[in-house]
């Protein structure tokens, strides 16, 4: 356009349009928590485990951000054997709950812990997680 400004288009989501992600996001979201929930609760008394977020992600699968007490818990429970007990049983929640079989997603997992997300982000655990 010549001596003049370019014309604008916006794009204002419709309660169809609204809705539809809603669904789409909760079908993301279906049975997380509750593999979370699941994960803490069989190994908080085995291992010092502080928390699990199980999210759906775009570059793989799902994201599992395992975090225990201590810096030092996270090297302690590699070498014992725990952190792959916790994958195993991450895998198994997503299969029960019918998210898909262990050969068929990929899942990341990050090992973090309270200790670090204290120091480093000021105990904020929304930081933290993007």
């Amino acid at each position: 356009m010549e001596g003049g400004s370019a014309i604008t288009m916006t794009w204002i989501p419709s309660e169809e349009d609204l809705a539809r992600a809603k669904r789409k996001m909760a079908e993301r979201d279906r049975n997380l928590t509750e593999i979370c929930e699941s994960v803490k609760k069989r190994f908080m008394s085995l291992c010092p485990l502080h928390n699990v977020y199980v999210l759906w992600q775009r570059d793989v699968d799902f994201r599992a951000y395992v975090f225990f007490k201590n810096d030092k818990d996270i090297v302690d429970c590699k070498g014992n054997g725990t952190t792959t007990a916790i994958e195993d049983a991450v895998y198994k929640e997503l299969e029960s709950c019918g998210r898909g079989k262990r050969g068929e997603i990929v899942v990341s997992f990050e090992w973090d812990s309270d200790e670090n997300v204290d120091n480093k982000y000021d105990g904020d655990y929304l930081i933290r997680l993007r």
